[in-house]
């Protein structure tokens, strides 16, 4: 419920008939500056606010409890705020306005990994130093100096600006930036050196040892699960028993969407060696949940196996490598993997060039021997 009045010290004070058997805050709206004002809720408590139009929305701004602040500090902080408004809607938002909007229409379309990494970049490189400028003012030179200021980082800088590229398509949908003005678009991004880490067969061997005898039975399963799919730690981890299938594990969602682990026979041999005490395949010790410190333990086996410079991903990598070492096609194995494009699985390529240089003999065997099969029956037939 509304009502208008003159809001001073007085008026907050003073008790309203109006807000008796109602549920719904009351609102008291000031008669000179209508939106200005304060709520009266349940217990109540009593809080100024102002509403304001920005280009991003409209938006209710709270001003303080009418027990800590006078009236006329309320009026003025409102004032300002609607002043704050109309310059907004005239040159746009500042970036760290516009962040906390793109976060709250968007991040509820990402993944929970994905949306704590990019909470983290905007917060730690991206608002600290950008945050001030306003939205449609961000130019390429402004990005060019912050990207250059990450050099010292450039794996965390390649990271960073698809986020702060993606702002800036938001920026454009949202008529916040002239259409295709995005100024991190075709940005290069700093070359860093692929980390191709993978268990050779003496290494498995050393591991497998270490496996077969961990006091931690738990987590040594899990990593013979990662070493025998391919699949993620985090899929294995959040495993349930309802997903499997027989020869294969149905995962309703996972970094890439939708996904079918395929469980070959090693597989399926350690699933049948796990309890089934309730609805995960590698549940907390509390049994509420999946197990969330895989890759704390990791640690642990893999000193005892020598195998310190290996991190819980590497075992995806050599899932995939000794894949493309035995002479299975890069499709095929980046379907094996899940991956939702066949440009991650092209960091696997090279180790495919001894199948590739022994396919590329046969190929032209086959087609040398049918050249000079064409010249000897071109000479049976001058005879």
């Amino acid at each position: 419920m509304r009502i208008y009045a003159t809001v001073n010290d007085r008026t907050a004070r003073r008790s309203f008939r109006e807000r008796k058997h109602r549920k719904r805050p009351l609102t008291v709206l000031d008669h000179t500056l209508p939106a200005f004002g304060f709520t009266v809720v349940a217990d109540d408590t009593r809080t100024y606010f102002v509403r304001v139009v920005r280009k991003l929305g409209a938006a209710n701004i709270a001003l303080g409890r009418t027990t800590e602040t006078t009236a006329e500090e309320a009026r003025a902080k409102a004032v300002a705020e609607i002043e704050a408004a109309q310059v907004e809607r005239k040159d746009g938002p500042p970036m760290r306005d516009f962040a906390d909007e793109f976060v709250r229409r968007r991040a509820h379309r990402w993944k929970p990994s994905t949306r704590k990494s990019n909470l983290y970049l905007l917060g730690r490189y991206i608002l600290p130093p950008l945050g001030g400028l306003r939205v449609a003012e961000l130019t390429r030179a402004d990005v060019r100096r912050w990207f250059d200021s990450m050099s010292g980082t450039p794996g965390v800088a390649n990271r960073t600006l698809p986020v702060l590229s993606a702002m800036m398509t938001a920026a454009e949908l949202w008529d916040l930036r002239p259409q295709g003005s995005n100024p991190c678009r075709n940005m290069r991004r700093y070359r860093t050196a692929p980390r191709e880490r993978f268990l050779s067969a003496d290494e498995l061997k050393r591991l497998g040892f270490v496996l077969d005898h961990a006091e931690d039975r738990q987590a040594a399963a899990a990593i013979r699960l990662l070493l025998f799919t391919g699949a993620r730690s985090s899929e294995i981890a959040g495993l349930r028993w309802d997903w499997i299938r027989e020869t294969r594990a149905v995962l309703p969602d996972s970094k890439t969407g939708p996904k079918t682990i395929q469980l070959p026979v090693p597989a399926r041999v350690v699933l049948a060696s796990l309890p089934r005490d309730g609805a995960f395949v590698f549940p907390n010790r509390k049994g509420d949940g999946p197990m969330a410190d895989l890759a704390k333990r990791w640690l642990k086996l893999r000193a005892l196996a020598g195998l310190e410079d290996v991190r819980i991903h590497d075992c995806r990598h050599t899932y995939a490598s000794h894949a493309v070492m035995g002479g299975l096609d890069l499709y095929t194995v980046g379907r094996l993997l899940g991956h939702a494009d066949t440009g991650s699985t092209e960091r696997y390529a090279h180790l495919a060039d001894g199948h590739f240089r022994e396919a590329a003999g046969r190929i032209s065997g086959i087609v040398g021997g049918a050249l000079a099969g064409g010249r000897k029956r071109e000479a049976d037939l001058g005879d």
